[in-house]
């Protein structure tokens, strides 16, 4: 995989078609308001299929993925196409082990509210460098539904059943409650940015696969007749195979103190 240096946030086949999309300014942002550089070291936690790891690997000197479920990791590596300045850790974030040292940033992408996030947060608070902070990016609240969403949430539920939420923090489903609580990153700001994406049936399974509760190995040996009727009920749809969406991009960002 190469980007282009002059855009390293764009999106190309082989990085951005598989994943739920952020908006590429949202990232942009990111690196910029944390400065980072060549020398910066990023933690990305509950990483998924490198979503956030990837495209930061572009202006970071190294970022260190970490997600509990192998087949994210496995799914991230592939995309990332060897990328030498990413290391991929099977972990949760409350479980990091020692000496992996100190960093500029640390992300959260759609991950934080399955951790626990004042365990998270005071060990964030050793890990994150003086101007150092944290970028939790999440779909934006207005962010109209995706127009094939509804479709492969229904095909999914034929195959997998309801979907649940084990692990969530329903008693406390915002994140701004912990962040106030933390020693280091009560002062916090959310900004919004939006963008278009335009998927075919083939950018909407691999869409779908990405999600952790709707991933490839879930399926088992139905996983080939899941794709022929969410191919089948999309089409159905639109015959075309081309769904359009806007996308809304949230990014809260908490620069350290103390």
């Amino acid at each position: 995989m190469s980007l282009d240096p002059t855009r390293p946030f764009a999106p190309t086949p082989a990085v951005y078609r598989p994943r739920a999309p952020y908006a590429p300014a949202a990232l942009g942002f990111i690196a910029a308001v944390f400065a980072l550089v060549a020398a910066a070291r990023v933690q990305d936690l509950g990483c998924g299929p490198g979503t956030l790891s990837i495209p930061l690997a572009s202006v970071a000197g190294e970022v260190v993925a970490v997600d509990p479920e192998p087949e994210m990791l496995a799914e991230g590596q592939a995309a990332a196409a060897g990328r030498a300045n990413i290391r991929w850790l099977p972990a949760r974030a409350e479980d990091l082990p020692a000496g992996l040292g100190v960093f500029r940033l640390a992300t959260l992408g759609q991950s934080f509210h399955w951790m626990d996030r004042d365990a998270v947060l005071r060990r964030l608070g050793e890990a994150i460098e003086p101007g150092g902070g944290l970028a939790l990016v999440n779909p934006g609240p207005r962010r109209p539904q995706e127009s094939w969403e509804p479709i492969a949430e229904a095909v999914i539920e034929r195959f997998l059943g309801p979907r649940t939420h084990p692990g969530r923090n329903a008693s406390e489903p915002t994140h701004e409650p912990s962040l106030r609580r933390s020693s280091h990153f009560s002062a916090f700001e959310t900004h919004a940015f939006r963008s278009e994406l335009t998927r075919d049936v083939e950018g909407v399974l691999a869409a779908v696969y990405s999600l952790s509760y709707a991933s490839r190995p879930r399926f088992g040996d139905r996983a080939a007749a899941f794709e022929a009727a969410l191919g089948e009920a999309l089409l159905a749809a639109k015959p075309s195979g081309v769904f359009q969406e806007r996308v809304e991009t949230e990014v809260l960002v908490a620069f350290r103190t103390g």
